[in-house]
């Protein structure tokens, strides 16, 4: 009888905890883990949670490099309860000596442990010095509005030119299958004089495309009346280093555990 009532008063006391595991709304809280950093990046965290249907956590990346630093979220693996799951987000691109916060979320049946991990793959590095790409000058006013050179696929479809400014924008469309970059900042307008003038416009900025995406880019040239009337001008823009081709080079993170911060948790849900 003795034996009887304390099994019965076992089952009594473990029925809030098991009602508690089973509440969706619960949450457990992990401890911050130390970040993890290489000669490439680091990466920090912040609010790791998870309840009975997602996992979740807080993640900044910095780029310590002068490279562009990308990182395939479907190469990203959480790790909960024994089983793997992967966040759907979009990939993440950290410009050089920058630095972007992501919330990474999955999501699934139980998620709701005592610890998870996360991996990091499918990180690679950009070089913004490799791969130039020789574009012939383009004539302004044209010959022709289109041109094709290697993977890129350049048209013009606007021109604007007044005495002292011209802007002319283009489309382009990569078609290869490494990773383009165009950056409009580094063309220059040529006069038939052989002087240069470099692009004018501080807004003018690197874009990176991948196989099949494109841009719109607007190159802008300022040179003084008393010069030459850029309206009658026959000029040509200079492309120099605008175009690059770059083939990622892969490099490790690694990957980190979050454990169960019982105190947090028990204060956060009551």
């Amino acid at each position: 009888m003795i034996r009887t009532s304390l099994a019965a008063a076992a089952m009594m006391a473990a029925f809030p905890l098991l009602a508690q595991k089973a509440d969706p709304k619960h949450t457990n809280f992990y401890r911050i883990p130390a970040p993890i950093e290489n000669e490439a990046i680091r990466i920090e965290f912040k609010d790791p949670v998870a309840q009975l249907a997602m996992c979740k956590v807080r993640v900044e990346f910095t780029n310590k490099t002068s490279d562009i630093l990308m990182i395939k979220a479907s190469e990203i693996v959480f790790t909960v309860g024994g089983a793997t799951y992967t966040p759907k987000d979009r990939d993440f691109v950290i410009r050089p000596n920058d630095h972007i916060s992501r919330t990474l979320e999955v999501t699934g049946g139980n998620m709701h442990h005592d610890a998870f991990s996360v991996k990091f793959g499918g990180a690679s590095r950009v070089s913004r010095t490799e791969g130039k790409v020789s574009v012939p000058d383009f004539d302004i006013p044209p010959s022709k509005n289109a041109f094709t050179v290697g993977n890129f696929e350049v048209n013009l479809v606007s021109l604007d030119k007044e005495t002292a400014k011209t802007a002319a924008k283009f489309k382009v469309v990569y078609r290869g299958s490494k990773v383009a970059l165009v950056d409009p900042s580094r063309t220059a307008l040529r006069i038939e004089s052989g002087q240069e003038f470099a692009n004018a416009s501080s807004k003018s900025k690197e874009v990176m495309l991948q196989q099949g995406e494109d841009d719109a880019f607007t190159v802008w040239g300022e040179i003084p009346g008393k010069i030459v009337d850029m309206q009658f001008a026959n000029m040509k823009l200079v492309w120099n280093d605008a175009f690059r081709e770059v083939t990622p080079k892969p490099f490790s993170i690694g990957s980190v555990d979050f454990t169960i911060d019982p105190g947090l948790t028990e204060g956060k849900n009551r």
